[in-house]
Parts: structure tokens; sequence; C-alpha cells
């Protein structure tokens, strides 16, 4: 007798569907949903945050400087642009030599270099009578935008100290 008369045909095992998914793979998909949300929930703030930033840059490059009130301008300007990130700190309130030391100590330690000089030598020329040949106002919008693009927006740990020295 022949042991190989009994053997039966050769049956295949049924195919492996693709759906439904291993529970691994629903929870790549599941974690990769959740790190897009979060991602671009992130980025959504963080332009809301840099907005006023931006607008003040785009608002420096208008202003004229053949204008006998150009100075008063950048002035304004970056008291807009204050108010916008120091709500806490009554930055509309504050002139002068206090307005000065308000810049430059929102300033990264490293960026503050000459700019105080700057700054006090402006609120001076502010209040005096304006011939356009003696205000220095290169070097004003110069250090308007150093301090507009490394100023802003304020870490926490900035807030934090200006909330004990203006508020």
């Amino acid at each position: 007798m022949n042991p190989l008369q009994n053997l039966q045909d050769i049956h295949t095992p049924a195919a492996i569907e693709n759906w439904p998914p291993a529970y691994g793979w629903w929870l790549v998909a599941i974690i990769t949903i959740i790190a897009v949300c979060i991602l671009t929930t992130w980025l959504v703030k963080r332009r809301k945050l840099r907005l006023a930033k931006r607008q003040g840059l785009a608002a420096l490059q208008k202003i004229d400087a053949s204008r006998p009130d150009s100075l008063s301008q950048l002035n304004q300007l970056l008291k807009r642009v204050a108010m916008a990130y120091f709500p806490a700190q009554r930055v509309q309130q504050i002139h002068g030599q206090q307005w000065a030391n308000f810049l430059i100590d929102t300033l990264p330690k490293n960026k503050n270099d000459g700019l105080l000089q700057s700054f006090e030598s402006m609120q001076q020329a502010l209040y005096q009578p304006q011939k356009l040949e003696s205000v220095d106002y290169p070097s004003y919008r110069q250090s308007a935008e150093l301090w507009i693009k490394h100023a802003l927006p304020p870490s926490k740990k900035t807030l934090a100290r200006l909330e004990q020295d203006y508020a």
C-alpha cells in the first residue's frame, strides 16, 4: 500500500484582508492626527502672536524720513507695538527717560549695546524744534527696527520682570 495515496490536495489558507488594519496601525493613525492638530494649533498661535511685530515692521518701512514729524511717528509706532505686547505695564503713560529705559529693559542683554544712548537722544529730539538736518533719523529708525525684531514677542521671564518694575 502506497502511503501517498491517502493524501488530500493542499488547501491554501483564506486570503488575508487589508481591512480592518491591526490595532497598531490605528494607534499610529490616531497619534499622527493628534500631532498634526497640535502642530497646526501651535503654528496658528505663533503666527497670531507675531502679528503685531510683522505689522510694526511693515509700518516702520512706510514712515517717510523727509517729513518733519517722522521722529514722532517712529515713537508712536514703538508705543503701539509695545502696547500690543505689554498691556499690563501701562506703556501709554511712560515717556522720556523712563520710556527709553523700558525699551532697553525689554531687549535681551546681548542686543542692547549702545541702544540706550540712541533711545535717550531720540526722546530728547522729540521735544526739540525739528530741523531735518539735525535729526539723526536713520540711526533712530535702525534702533527701532532692532528693538521690534529682538524684543518682541517678549519671553515669559521678561514679562515677569517687567511686571514687577513697571506695573
